[in-house]
């Protein structure tokens, strides 16, 4: 494995993680008011572009980080879509500890 490739598999995670504190905080808190649907969806329009390219190139890192940031960022709009519907139903977040 050449030295670039072991660059882009160190980065890929460093970058991927941002979203799994928020992830984490709207799962558990069950509110995601303050969470914007358009950051994640945009982020991950980006995400598959990516993904795209990466397969054409046949790039492990930028395939696998970008697959994994597409999963994160659908969970976080997930939990954003569950937690509006919540909120106008008048029902009270699910709080998991």
């Amino acid at each position: 494995m050449d030295r670039l490739a072991v660059i882009g598999l160190l980065a890929g995670p460093v970058t991927t993680s941002g979203f799994v504190p928020q992830v984490i905080k709207g799962y558990r808190s069950g509110s995601m008011s303050d969470v914007s649907l358009f950051m994640p969806l945009l982020f991950m329009v980006g995400m598959i572009l990516w993904l795209i390219y990466g397969v054409f190139l046949g790039d492990l890192p930028v395939v696998l980080w970008n697959g994994m940031a597409i999963i994160l960022s659908s969970v976080l709009m997930a939990l954003k879509v569950r937690s509006a519907r919540q909120k106008r139903k008048g029902a009270e977040p699910r709080v998991t500890r």
